[in-house]
């Protein structure tokens, strides 16, 4: 399975913005997908293109890639559809076997608020809205001797946008289905999983995990799943840590408390020092504490109290886990650990992240010989893995 990293696309309207989520699967015994997906945007044009190469492997990686990147460069700089695919047509190397240079496509172009689709040999993208399916218009094209599905549709908030490689809909085929899952069952799959205000990264793992386990827990074709939702945006401010000068408590605590959106706090020192602040009682939630994970604690007024360097650390391990198996998300989620809870709301329900790092010295970490630094690598590796996944942090150092 593919390693693979998440992240979003930077498309705002109307206090709306885009959650995106991916699973990349390689076809077995293969060391590299022979799908490919990538993003260009300007500032009119967001475009989303996934193609799947010829076969498997390395060649059908390189067809995939140039016609990816060839397709989104041309389409964000307002080159027509058709000078794009005759271009790619010249372009792509011809495989030495098929005598052939062949590559799917699909193009999704997020433009004036609108969704603009061009589909090319791969199954044609679902779209979920208001909990049912949306049968957008399809007007249908030849260019090149390709028939191309073209769509425009006006998006609405919560809609989710389903996009996928033939490893789908072909999944199962001379095993569990008798010529693959289809298109109209992958619908089906995806409207009974679906539930308001659910995430892009939980649909997409459940449609991976599906077309796995229909090929007996294979990857009989590279498996790609792409889906994009239409959703509000909401911010969370995270404290990770006091400042390092007592003179700066309150300033901090301050315009901590008086920032808009959600508030969480990860620390125990910290979760003192601010019930302090508000005069409010710190408790601890019952029967929260799983495995290595310490409890959760709570503060009237907080959305969030977590326990600081052992949660972070545990969380870190998950995103590792994510990157390196896709389908260990859904799994992670589930899970009640403090880590697990912090994840989900910093990973799911937020797509602005304010972060307030403080660096003061804690004497129980001095005793325990963890420095510092470990500390602050944990930060950097968190920030590091929110933008990977599309957030929008801000930083607001108070260490020095």
């Amino acid at each position: 399975m593919k390693k693979n990293k998440y992240f979003g696309m930077n498309v705002e309207f109307d206090g709306l913005c885009v959650d995106f989520g991916r699973i990349s699967l390689n076809k077995k015994k293969e060391t590299i997908c022979g799908d490919y997906y990538t993003i260009v945007e300007n500032e009119k044009d967001h475009v989303l293109v996934l193609s799947d190469g010829l076969g498997s492997g390395v060649k059908a990686n390189i067809l995939a890639t140039l016609t990816a990147k060839m397709l989104s460069t041309m389409i964000a700089k307002n080159v027509s559809l058709e000078e794009s695919v005759t271009a790619i047509a010249k372009t792509l190397p011809i495989c030495s076997v098929r005598q052939m240079a062949y590559a799917t496509f699909t193009v999704l172009n997020i433009k004036d608020r609108k969704a603009h689709l061009s589909q090319f040999d791969n199954p044609d993208a679902i779209v979920i809205r208001n909990g049912k399916i949306y049968e957008y218009p399809i007007a249908v094209c030849e260019v090149d001797d390709k028939v191309i599905h073209q769509s425009e549709f006006p998006l609405q908030e919560e809609d989710m946008l389903i996009l996928m490689s033939d490893g789908v809909t072909n999944a199962g085929m001379g095993k569990t289905t008798y010529g693959g899952w289809g298109r109209e069952d992958v619908v089906k799959f995806c409207q009974r999983k679906y539930k308001k205000g659910m995430c892009a990264q939980e649909m997409a793992g459940y449609l991976a995990s599906a077309s796995v386990d229909l090929n007996l827990n294979e990857t009989d074709d590279d498996i790609t799943v792409l889906v994009l939702r239409i959703r509000r945006k909401q911010t969370v401010n995270l404290m990770i840590g006091p400042p390092r000068h007592t003179r700066d408590d309150e300033q901090y605590l301050k315009t901590f408390f008086e920032s808009d959106g959600m508030h969480v706090i990860c620390g125990g020192t910290t979760a003192r020092f601010a019930a302090k602040y508000l005069g409010r009682e710190l408790t601890t939630v019952p029967d929260s504490a799983h495995n290595d994970v310490p409890s959760r604690s709570a503060i009237k007024g907080v959305d969030l109290v977590t326990e600081g360097l052992w949660t972070l650390e545990k969380l870190l391990e998950y995103c590792d886990e994510c990157l390196e198996d896709g389908l260990s998300y859904n799994q992670i989620r589930r899970q009640k650990d403090a880590a697990s809870v912090l994840g989900t709301l910093l990973f799911e329900r937020a797509t602005d992240i304010n972060v307030f790092y403080g660096n003061a010295i804690n004497p129980d970490h001095e005793m325990l010989n963890i420095s510092t630094e470990r500390k602050e690598q944990n930060v950097e590796m968190l920030i590091e893995h929110l933008k990977n996944a599309g957030k929008n942090v801000h930083i607001s150092m108070w260490a020095v």
